[in-house]
Protein backbone atom coordinates (compact mmCIF):
# COMPACT_ATOMS: atom_id res chain seq x y z
CA UNK A 1 0.00 0.00 0.00
CA UNK A 2 1.15 3.50 -0.79
CA UNK A 3 -0.70 6.49 0.57
CA UNK A 4 0.08 10.16 1.14
CA UNK A 5 -1.36 11.55 4.36
CA UNK A 6 -1.32 14.97 6.03
CA UNK A 7 -0.63 14.99 9.78
CA UNK A 8 -1.50 18.11 11.80
CA UNK A 9 0.85 18.84 14.70
CA UNK A 10 -1.30 18.66 17.81
CA UNK A 11 1.41 18.08 20.41
CA UNK A 12 5.01 19.15 20.81
CA UNK A 13 7.94 16.79 20.77
CA UNK A 14 9.66 16.53 24.15
CA UNK A 15 13.37 15.97 24.59
CA UNK A 16 15.16 14.35 27.54
CA UNK A 17 18.39 15.94 28.72
CA UNK A 18 20.01 13.40 31.08
CA UNK A 19 23.00 13.65 33.41
CA UNK A 20 22.91 17.41 33.94
CA UNK A 21 25.44 18.11 36.71
CA UNK A 22 24.13 20.84 38.99
CA UNK A 23 26.96 20.68 41.55
CA UNK A 24 29.87 18.61 42.81
CA UNK A 25 29.64 17.18 46.32
CA UNK A 26 32.19 15.66 48.68
CA UNK A 27 32.06 11.86 48.78
CA UNK A 28 33.87 8.78 50.17
CA UNK A 29 34.99 10.15 53.52
CA UNK A 30 35.35 13.60 51.96
CA UNK A 31 38.33 12.35 49.95
CA UNK A 32 36.76 12.66 46.53
CA UNK A 33 33.96 14.41 44.66
CA UNK A 34 30.78 13.08 43.08
CA UNK A 35 28.59 14.83 40.52
CA UNK A 36 25.02 15.55 41.61
CA UNK A 37 22.75 15.19 38.61
CA UNK A 38 19.32 15.92 37.25
CA UNK A 39 17.40 14.83 34.17
CA UNK A 40 15.35 17.46 32.34
CA UNK A 41 12.31 17.18 30.07
CA UNK A 42 11.87 20.21 27.84
CA UNK A 43 10.51 21.18 24.41
CA UNK A 44 12.54 19.79 21.53
CA UNK A 45 12.39 23.16 19.75
CA UNK A 46 13.29 25.15 22.86
CA UNK A 47 15.11 27.92 20.97
CA UNK A 48 11.84 29.12 19.44
CA UNK A 49 9.66 28.26 22.42
CA UNK A 50 8.23 30.61 25.01
CA UNK A 51 9.86 30.02 28.45
CA UNK A 52 7.58 27.97 30.69
CA UNK A 53 7.06 27.09 34.37
CA UNK A 54 9.07 24.29 35.91
CA UNK A 55 8.23 21.18 37.90
CA UNK A 56 11.09 19.97 40.10
CA UNK A 57 10.46 16.29 40.87
CA UNK A 58 11.94 14.32 43.79
CA UNK A 59 11.92 10.52 43.83
CA UNK A 60 11.19 8.68 47.07
CA UNK A 61 12.98 5.74 48.64
CA UNK A 62 12.80 6.01 52.41
CA UNK A 63 15.75 8.45 52.47
CA UNK A 64 17.87 5.37 51.65
CA UNK A 65 17.74 5.01 47.88
CA UNK A 66 16.71 7.23 44.99
CA UNK A 67 16.98 7.35 41.21
CA UNK A 68 16.29 10.61 39.41
CA UNK A 69 15.25 8.71 36.27
CA UNK A 70 12.85 6.12 37.70
CA UNK A 71 9.71 8.31 37.44
CA UNK A 72 10.58 10.06 34.15
CA UNK A 73 7.84 8.19 32.20
CA UNK A 74 5.21 9.55 34.60
CA UNK A 75 6.58 13.08 34.16
CA UNK A 76 5.84 13.18 30.43
CA UNK A 77 2.27 14.33 31.10
CA UNK A 78 3.54 17.47 32.86
CA UNK A 79 5.98 18.18 30.03
CA UNK A 80 3.17 17.86 27.48
CA UNK A 81 1.04 20.21 29.60
CA UNK A 82 3.57 23.01 29.19
CA UNK A 83 6.03 22.55 32.05
CA UNK A 84 9.75 21.99 31.95
CA UNK A 85 10.44 19.08 34.29
CA UNK A 86 13.66 18.56 36.25
CA UNK A 87 14.00 15.29 38.18
CA UNK A 88 16.74 15.92 40.72
CA UNK A 89 19.19 13.63 42.50
CA UNK A 90 19.76 14.33 46.20
CA UNK A 91 21.99 12.76 48.84
CA UNK A 92 20.38 9.96 50.82
CA UNK A 93 20.66 9.45 54.57
CA UNK A 94 23.38 6.79 54.50
CA UNK A 95 25.54 9.24 52.54
CA UNK A 96 24.82 12.41 54.52
CA UNK A 97 22.29 13.27 57.26
CA UNK A 98 19.84 16.17 57.30
CA UNK A 99 20.05 18.88 56.00
CA UNK A 100 22.00 17.43 53.06
CA UNK A 101 18.88 16.67 51.01
CA UNK A 102 17.49 20.17 51.54
CA UNK A 103 20.82 21.80 50.70
CA UNK A 104 20.93 19.75 47.48
CA UNK A 105 17.42 20.67 46.35
CA UNK A 106 17.98 24.36 47.04
CA UNK A 107 21.23 24.17 45.07
CA UNK A 108 19.37 22.56 42.17
CA UNK A 109 16.76 25.33 42.22
CA UNK A 110 19.43 28.02 42.12
CA UNK A 111 21.24 26.21 39.31
CA UNK A 112 18.06 25.99 37.25
CA UNK A 113 17.35 29.68 37.70
CA UNK A 114 20.91 30.52 36.67
CA UNK A 115 20.48 28.41 33.51
CA UNK A 116 16.84 29.16 32.77
CA UNK A 117 17.38 30.00 29.08
CA UNK A 118 19.06 26.65 28.43
CA UNK A 119 16.11 24.75 29.90
CA UNK A 120 13.27 26.83 28.44
CA UNK A 121 12.31 27.91 31.97
CA UNK A 122 10.69 31.26 32.78
CA UNK A 123 12.78 31.67 35.94
CA UNK A 124 9.77 32.66 38.03
CA UNK A 125 7.56 29.64 38.59
CA UNK A 126 8.92 26.48 40.23
CA UNK A 127 6.62 23.83 41.68
CA UNK A 128 8.51 21.31 43.78
CA UNK A 129 6.84 17.92 43.81
CA UNK A 130 7.81 14.54 45.22
CA UNK A 131 6.62 11.19 46.49
CA UNK A 132 7.29 9.61 49.92
CA UNK A 133 10.75 10.79 51.02
CA UNK A 134 10.64 13.07 47.98
CA UNK A 135 7.34 14.49 49.23
CA UNK A 136 8.93 15.18 52.60
CA UNK A 137 11.85 16.98 50.93
CA UNK A 138 9.49 18.91 48.64
CA UNK A 139 7.66 20.12 51.75
CA UNK A 140 10.97 21.11 53.33
CA UNK A 141 11.97 23.04 50.21
CA UNK A 142 8.63 24.86 50.16
CA UNK A 143 8.38 25.68 53.84
CA UNK A 144 11.96 26.12 55.10
CA UNK A 145 13.22 29.51 53.95
CA UNK A 146 16.15 29.95 56.35
CA UNK A 147 19.14 31.15 54.27
CA UNK A 148 21.53 28.87 56.18
CA UNK A 149 20.43 26.05 53.86
CA UNK A 150 21.52 27.95 50.74
CA UNK A 151 25.08 26.71 50.40
CA UNK A 152 27.39 26.56 47.39
CA UNK A 153 27.16 28.21 43.99
CA UNK A 154 24.70 30.64 42.38
CA UNK A 155 23.87 32.26 45.71
CA UNK A 156 22.71 35.34 43.81
CA UNK A 157 19.72 33.25 42.70
CA UNK A 158 16.68 32.56 44.87
CA UNK A 159 15.75 29.05 46.04
CA UNK A 160 12.13 30.08 46.68
CA UNK A 161 9.36 28.06 45.05
CA UNK A 162 5.86 28.86 43.82
CA UNK A 163 4.08 25.87 45.33
CA UNK A 164 4.43 22.30 46.59
CA UNK A 165 2.81 19.01 45.61
CA UNK A 166 3.38 16.46 48.38
CA UNK A 167 2.67 12.79 47.69
CA UNK A 168 2.33 11.04 51.09
CA UNK A 169 5.48 12.53 52.64
CA UNK A 170 6.64 12.46 56.26
CA UNK A 171 6.23 16.04 57.45
CA UNK A 172 6.50 15.59 61.22
CA UNK A 173 9.53 13.49 62.03
CA UNK A 174 8.96 13.93 65.77
CA UNK A 175 5.79 11.85 65.50
CA UNK A 176 7.30 9.26 63.16
CA UNK A 177 10.27 8.77 65.48
CA UNK A 178 7.90 7.48 68.16
CA UNK A 179 7.24 4.47 65.92
CA UNK A 180 10.86 3.95 64.94
CA UNK A 181 11.13 0.47 66.46
CA UNK A 182 8.36 -1.00 64.32
CA UNK A 183 10.83 -2.14 61.64
CA UNK A 184 14.60 -2.35 61.60
CA UNK A 185 14.64 -0.66 58.19
CA UNK A 186 12.79 2.39 59.46
CA UNK A 187 14.92 2.54 62.60
CA UNK A 188 18.14 2.49 60.57
CA UNK A 189 16.90 5.16 58.17
CA UNK A 190 15.86 7.40 61.06
CA UNK A 191 19.22 7.10 62.81
CA UNK A 192 21.10 7.82 59.60
CA UNK A 193 18.97 10.80 58.66
CA UNK A 194 19.28 12.32 62.13
CA UNK A 195 22.95 11.51 62.51
CA UNK A 196 22.22 9.72 65.78
CA UNK A 197 19.52 8.16 67.92
CA UNK A 198 16.26 10.14 68.08
CA UNK A 199 16.39 10.58 71.84
CA UNK A 200 19.72 12.35 71.42
CA UNK A 201 18.75 14.40 68.38
CA UNK A 202 15.56 16.21 69.34
CA UNK A 203 16.74 19.47 67.81
CA UNK A 204 17.35 17.75 64.46
CA UNK A 205 14.01 15.93 64.66
CA UNK A 206 12.27 19.28 64.88
CA UNK A 207 14.50 20.91 62.25
CA UNK A 208 13.65 18.29 59.60
CA UNK A 209 9.92 18.36 60.34
CA UNK A 210 8.52 20.60 57.60
CA UNK A 211 5.21 21.11 59.42
CA UNK A 212 6.95 23.22 62.05
CA UNK A 213 7.74 25.92 59.46
CA UNK A 214 4.17 26.66 58.37
CA UNK A 215 3.33 30.39 58.48
CA UNK A 216 0.63 32.57 56.89
CA UNK A 217 3.23 33.44 54.23
CA UNK A 218 3.82 29.82 53.20
CA UNK A 219 3.38 28.87 49.54
CA UNK A 220 0.29 26.99 48.31
CA UNK A 221 0.20 23.23 48.80
CA UNK A 222 -1.44 20.23 47.22
CA UNK A 223 -1.33 17.04 49.31
CA UNK A 224 -2.09 13.53 48.05
CA UNK A 225 -2.36 10.48 50.32
CA UNK A 226 -3.93 7.05 50.04
CA UNK A 227 -6.39 5.85 52.68
CA UNK A 228 -4.72 2.43 52.50
CA UNK A 229 -1.17 3.66 53.14
CA UNK A 230 0.48 1.48 55.78
CA UNK A 231 3.97 2.97 55.33
CA UNK A 232 3.42 6.66 56.07
CA UNK A 233 0.33 7.23 58.24
CA UNK A 234 -2.28 9.46 56.60
CA UNK A 235 -2.24 11.40 59.88
CA UNK A 236 0.98 13.03 58.62
CA UNK A 237 -0.85 14.62 55.68
CA UNK A 238 -3.93 15.40 57.76
CA UNK A 239 -1.79 17.30 60.26
CA UNK A 240 -0.06 19.28 57.50
CA UNK A 241 -3.38 20.16 55.87
CA UNK A 242 -4.74 21.30 59.22
CA UNK A 243 -1.67 23.44 59.95
CA UNK A 244 -1.73 25.09 56.50
CA UNK A 245 -5.48 25.72 56.62
CA UNK A 246 -5.24 27.17 60.12
CA UNK A 247 -2.52 29.55 58.88
CA UNK A 248 -4.74 30.64 55.98
CA UNK A 249 -2.56 29.00 53.31
CA UNK A 250 -4.21 27.70 50.13
CA UNK A 251 -4.11 23.89 50.42
CA UNK A 252 -5.82 21.18 48.38
CA UNK A 253 -5.88 17.78 50.11
CA UNK A 254 -6.96 14.68 48.19
CA UNK A 255 -7.38 11.33 49.94
CA UNK A 256 -7.33 8.55 47.37
CA UNK A 257 -9.66 5.84 48.55
CA UNK A 258 -7.98 2.48 49.11
CA UNK A 259 -4.64 3.52 47.63
CA UNK A 260 -1.50 2.22 49.27
CA UNK A 261 1.95 3.77 49.43
CA UNK A 262 3.30 4.63 45.99
CA UNK A 263 0.56 2.83 44.11
CA UNK A 264 -0.51 3.48 40.52
CA UNK A 265 -3.63 5.44 41.51
CA UNK A 266 -1.46 8.53 41.99
CA UNK A 267 -0.37 8.57 38.34
CA UNK A 268 -3.76 8.23 36.66
CA UNK A 269 -4.99 10.97 34.32
CA UNK A 270 -7.61 12.19 36.80
CA UNK A 271 -4.93 12.86 39.42
CA UNK A 272 -2.44 14.33 36.94
CA UNK A 273 -5.13 16.73 35.72
CA UNK A 274 -5.82 17.84 39.31
CA UNK A 275 -2.13 18.58 39.82
CA UNK A 276 -1.86 20.50 36.54
CA UNK A 277 -4.95 22.54 37.45
CA UNK A 278 -3.47 23.34 40.87
CA UNK A 279 -0.21 24.57 39.33
CA UNK A 280 -1.91 26.62 36.62
CA UNK A 281 -4.04 28.35 39.24
CA UNK A 282 -0.90 29.59 40.96
CA UNK A 283 0.97 30.86 37.90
Amino acid sequence: MKKEIRIPITQEAITLVPNVVYKMERFWYDMTLRPMKMSVLMPKHWQEHKPQPLVLWLCGGGFQVMDENIWIPQMIDFARAGFTVASVEYRTAHTAPFPAELVDVKAAIRYLRAHKEEFCFDGEHIFVMGESAGGAIASEAGLITDPQYDVGEYLEESSAVTGVVDFYGVVDQTVMAQHRTETYEFFGATVQRLGGFPEDRQEVLEACSAIRYVTPESVPFMILHGSGDDTVPIAQSEALHEALTKAGVDCDFYIIEGAGHGEDEFYQKEVIDLIIDFMRRHI
